[in-house]
């Protein structure tokens, strides 16, 4: 008996679709859930309209560690607000630019994605969204992420051309040689549809006990940068908040572990004096 994969989107009861000169940004959860957040952020703060939602027999409910890494991972529901539950899903969001200096004018398609769990549906579910963009007339799109490697923010592309115009915002191009997971099998294969795509890396650091442990930090930056590029009145506060929150957390503990040391160190200099004592 083979195995039934399979990958459906529903749409919201919005009316037709129509969009000036889309640009999509997509982001997932990765590496230090950098991608994400700012996908979230831009949700909260521009409150886009949910147009669409794409679900997959590959999606897992419930992660033991990284999929996107190989990480073992189980089937199920979420539970949502007011205890409803939820299967997992992408989410296709559309923001109407309110004037010709937001995108230059252009509309904006926001996919706030989900890892699959194993290659055969990555792929899938990249290939739905990217026919999708084909299908909404976007013909370029910038996705999100982070490396370990490079300072600052770095970028790669699908068409040459498109270094030049990151190098006017001060992004080089990275020496990174892989993007894993969805956000980036959504560029590549949108480049087989004709859509340019532009992939944008924060620096960060690993947390190899939690792959995708939030850098509150390098997502600041890295929606900064998006902001920058799309001329969006994008707001870090929140994200800044918590990097703030999680750098007290972090002293908190360094402190608390230094402390812990100069207990035993004590501990070990009367043990010590004790045994001295006690042989004279």
């Amino acid at each position: 008996m083979g195995i039934t994969r399979r990958t459906w989107i529903t749409y919201r009861d919005t009316g037709a679709i129509t969009l000036r000169d889309p640009i999509a940004i997509v982001g997932s959860p990765g590496l230090r859930s950098v991608g994400k957040m700012v996908i979230d952020a831009l949700v909260e703060k521009l409150n886009p309209q949910l147009v669409a939602e794409l679900f997959s027999y590959g999606f897992p409910g419930l992660y033991y560690g990284a999929s996107y890494l190989g990480a073992p991972s189980s089937a199920g529901v979420k539970v949502g607000e007011g205890n409803l539950v939820e299967l997992p899903r992408v989410d296709l969001y559309v923001y109407k630019t309110k004037t010709r200096e937001e995108a230059q004018g252009r509309d904006i398609v926001i996919i706030r994605g989900y890892q699959a769990y194993d290659a055969t549906n990555q792929y899938m579910v990249a290939d739905a969204i990217s026919t999708l963009f084909e299908e909404l007339h976007v013909h370029k799109m910038i996705s999100l992420g982070a490396q370990v490697i490079e300072a600052g923010v770095r970028c790669c592309v699908t068409d040459l051309e498109l270094l030049e115009e990151m190098q006017r915002y001060g992004i080089e191009k990275t020496n990174v040689d892989r993007f894993i997971g969805f956000s980036g099998l959504v560029v590549a294969l949108a480049r087989e549809r004709g859509i340019k795509g532009i992939c944008l890396f924060a620096n960060t650091t690993q947390n190899v006990g939690d792959p995708e442990y939030p850098d509150f930090n390098a997502a600041k930056i890295l929606l900064e940068k998006v902001g920058e590029i799309l001329n969006l009145p994008v707001d870090t506060s929140d994200l800044e908040r918590k990097r703030r929150i999680e750098g007290l957390e972090e002293e908190r503990m360094e402190e608390r572990r230094e402390e812990g040391e100069g207990i035993e160190k004590g501990r070990a200099r009367v043990k010590k004096q004790e045994e001295v004592s006690g042989y004279v």
